[in-house]
C-alpha cells in the first residue's frame, strides 16, 4: 500500500519531512522544534503543517492504495488549524515591538496547563524566536523542561544561534531548506504570467534561498532588486574597470549599512563565479544562459581570489561600524593595486 505523502504544500525539505513522517507514524517525538531560516523561507507554513498533520482526523485511516496525504486539508480540524482559526494553535508575536519580551513568555506559561479545546495537542508558534530578549528565554525554559504531554513549541527564527545554549538543547533545530538560484528561477517562471528574465533573475539571487522573499522580491521589490545590479556593475569595475570609474561609482551606492552590507555580499559573489565559470562549477549570481561577462573571464584567477578577500574584510569593517566611504574608498584602492 502506498505511504501517504507529509506536508504536500511545503516545498523541498525532505530531512524535515522525513523527521515528522517517522515522528506521527510512531507518535513520538520532540516537544519542542526550532524552525529556522530567512523570511520566506517557508517556517509559518511548516508550523502549520506540523500542526494541522498531527491533529488531522484522517491521520489513522487504514492503509489504501490512495491515501490522503498529512495534513489532508479537508477535515474540520485541518481546515481549521491552515486558516489560522484553531483556538489549540496559539501565535506568540514581538507585535510592534523591537524585541519578544518576557511578557508574552509569561503569559504562554500561565496558559499551559489549560488543555486542548478541540483536539488531543495544543501548539505555541513562537514568531521571531531570535529576537526573545534574554530574560524571555529564561522564562520560556521552565515551560521547554517539563511541559504537559498535550503541549508542543514551535519556535520561529532566522538565526538559532542567537538562542541560548540552554534553550537549544531543549529544542532540536530544523534548516528550512535554501534553494539554488536557478530552481528558484524556474519555480518563479512557472508561477508568474508573461514573466521578466532579468527581474525574475535578479529575484532569486537576491533571495538568498528563500522562494517566498523571490516571489515578494519578484512582485515589489524594487529598492532591493536595484541592489542586484549596483552589485553587478561594482564586480565589474573591481575586477576590470578604471580606478577612477569606481570611485566615482562608490558615491552612488546605498548609505545604509545593512543594504551595503547586501550589495557587498552580491558583489562577492558575482567575483565568485569568475572562478566558478573557469573551473566549470555553477554559477551563484549570473544566470547560466547569460554566464558572466567576456571581459570577465580575462581576469586571472588569482585576482578574483584576491578581490574576494578584499569584499570580505570590507563586510567585516562595515559591520564594525567603520565609516562606510573609508571602506569603499579603501576597497576601490586596493583592489586597484591587486
Amino acid at each position: 500500500m502506498a505511504e501517504k505523502a507529509i506536508f504536500p504544500d511545503l516545498i523541498g525539505n525532505d530531512r524535515l519531512k522525513a523527521l515528522f513522517s517517522d515522528a506521527l507514524r510512531r507518535e513520538r517525538g520532540a516537544h519542542a522544534y526550532v524552525l529556522e531560516g530567512p523570511p520566506g523561507s517557508g517556517r509559518r507554513t511548516a508550523a502549520r503543517m506540523i500542526a494541522a498533520a498531527s491533529l488531522c482526523e484522517h491521520r489513522n485511516d487504514p492503509a489504501s492504495e490512495h491515501p490522503l496525504p498529512l495534513p489532508c486539508g479537508r477535515c474540520l480540524s485541518c481546515r481549521k488549524i491552515l486558516s489560522g482559526k484553531s483556538v489549540d494553535v496559539l501565535t506568540v508575536s514581538r507585535g510592534e515591538r523591537a524585541t519578544l519580551g518576557v511578557e508574552p513568555i509569561r503569559a504562554v506559561r500561565d496558559s499551559l496547563y489549560v488543555t486542548p479545546n478541540d483536539g488531543e495537542r495544543k501548539f505555541y508558534l513562537i514568531e521571531d524566536a531570535h529576537l526573545m530578549t534574554a530574560q524571555a528565554q529564561n522564562a520560556l525554559l521552565l515551560s521547554l523542561e517539563e511541559p504537559p504531554s498535550y503541549v508542543m513549541f514551535l519556535l520561529l527564527c532566522e538565526d538559532a544561534s542567537l538562542l541560548l545554549e540552554t534553550v537549544r538543547s531543549r529544542a532540536p533545530v530544523l534548516t528550512m531548506e535554501r534553494f539554488s538560484p536557478s530552481f528558484t528561477e524556474q519555480w518563479l517562471r512557472e508561477r508568474t504570467k508573461n514573466p521578466d528574465p532579468a527581474r525574475i533573475v535578479r529575484a532569486s539571487h537576491l533571495a538568498g534561498g528563500s522562494l517566498g522573499l523571490a516571489k515578494k522580491l519578484y512582485e515589489g521589490g524594487d529598492a532591493a532588486l536595484s541592489r542586484y545590479d549596483a552589485a553587478e556593475e561594482m564586480a565589474k569595475l573591481l575586477l576590470f574597470g578604471r580606478r577612477s570609474d569606481a570611485s566615482v561609482f562608490i558615491g552612488t551606492l546605498p548609505k545604509d549599512r545593512a543594504a551595503l552590507r547586501q550589495v557587498l555580499v552580491l558583489c562577492k559573489s558575482a567575483v565568485r563565479d569568475v572562478i566558478a565559470d573557469r573551473r566549470g562549477a555553477d554559477l551563484l549570481f549570473f544566470s547560466p544562459e547569460e554566464g558572466v561577462p567576456a571581459q570577465a573571464k580575462k581576469v586571472s584567477v588569482r585576482r578574483a581570489v584576491e578581490i574576494c578577500r578584499l569584499l570580505v574584510r570590507a563586510e567585516d569593517d562595515i559591520a564594525a561600524n567603520v565609516s562606510t566611504t573609508t571602506v569603499l574608498m579603501s576597497l576601490a584602492a586596493d583592489c586597484a593595486r591587486v
